[in-house]
């Protein structure tokens, strides 16, 4: 992740690009040049990498190569031009020859790949319509449990709720996401369907949850809040920041979520709260599948906040138990 223009504007990664056959095809001159130059002309493709990748820095490789190739050209040089060429220098040159072969093409082998697929990106700028989604682990810091058991805790709930996010059509690289110690806040780049934050992203993480907390220790189990929310983004240094952030706070910690996990079912591991606006917009987007009718609308009273909110308690289909 890198931030630039003072802090308002994040790039976050998404994968290598889609490359022709032609374009593949045709950059394999890099190896040809060499190949056939008996590594002379090996400075020459790094000179073009450095160009194409705008580093600097390559075309140190071009003078440490082109020193390396006038090195082999002067093996070659008789001092006396009468004189028959010694077998020591012929063999240095050949296997100096070969050396420099095999080095520059496998350095170039890792340029070509960097030049072809170039890592894309999404930005996420201050002023964007995107998805918020909170979510905190209930009595993380509960008496009896150690540093090691908060390791596990925490590296076995990103885990799943990475693998719920895949599987409802979110990537998780390319979502931006802030570590809150006990949980996360998670910022959906805006070309994503708000309804994927529902369907079946919830459903997954329950049955995932249930399904570990039937497997695991007492002290292992999790049970968690989650709170969704969208609206414009405001970024600085620190990270997400603005009304829509302060809002997502508010149902996350709101008593409401706190007492609606309480009187959950130990088997449902999951509550959560979406926000009036998001509710509506999910409702009028629609989405294959999903059930905005299962949600009950709550009263939210926290702080200076008081607000509408859809309470919903996602029942876990677990699969795969013995």
């Amino acid at each position: 992740m890198s931030h630039g223009d003072g802090g308002k504007k994040v790039a976050v990664g998404v994968g290598p690009t889609r490359v022709s056959t032609i374009r593949r095809v045709v950059s394999l001159w890099y190896f040809v040049v060499v190949v056939a130059s008996l590594g002379i002309l090996s400075p020459l493709p790094f000179v073009h990498a450095a160009l194409r990748l705008r580093r600097a820095y390559l075309l140190l490789y071009v003078v440490l190569y082109g020193a390396w190739a006038y090195g082999l050209i002067y093996l070659l040089a008789p001092v006396d031009p009468e004189s028959e060429p010694e077998t020591v220098p012929a063999v240095l040159w050949f296997f100096g020859t070969i050396g420099l072969i095999a080095v520059s093409c496998v350095h170039l082998a890792v340029l070509r790949k960097k030049i072809l697929y170039p890592p894309r990106t999404v930005w996420v700028e201050s002023g964007m319509h995107c998805g918020l989604f909170s979510i905190d682990i209930a009595g993380f810091g509960q008496v009896g449990r150690s540093s090691d058991i908060f390791v596990q805790v925490r590296r076995m709930l990103f885990g799943l709720l990475a693998n719920a996010f895949e599987a409802s059509g979110i990537g998780w690289d390319v979502c931006l996401k802030r570590d809150t110690g006990d949980g996360m806040i998670v910022v959906v780049p805006p070309h994503f369907p708000k309804f994927r934050l529902l369907l079946p992203l919830l459903s997954q993480l329950a049955a995932e949850l249930a399904k570990y907390n039937v497997v695991t220790d007492p002290a292992l189990r999790i049970r968690v809040r989650v709170a969704i929310h969208a609206g414009e983004v405001t970024l600085d240094e620190y990270g997400v920041t603005g009304r829509p952030k302060v809002l997502l706070a508010r149902l996350l910690d709101s008593r409401v979520l706190r007492d609606a996990l309480a009187e959950a079912p130990e088997a449902c591991p999951v509550v959560v709260l979406v926000s009036d606006r998001f509710h509506e917009d999910v409702q009028d987007q629609g989405g294959p599948g999903l059930d905005t009718m299962s949600y009950r609308q709550v009263l939210v009273r926290e702080k200076e906040t008081e607000v509408l909110a859809w309470l919903h308690v996602p029942t876990p289909v677990i699969r795969g138990l013995p």
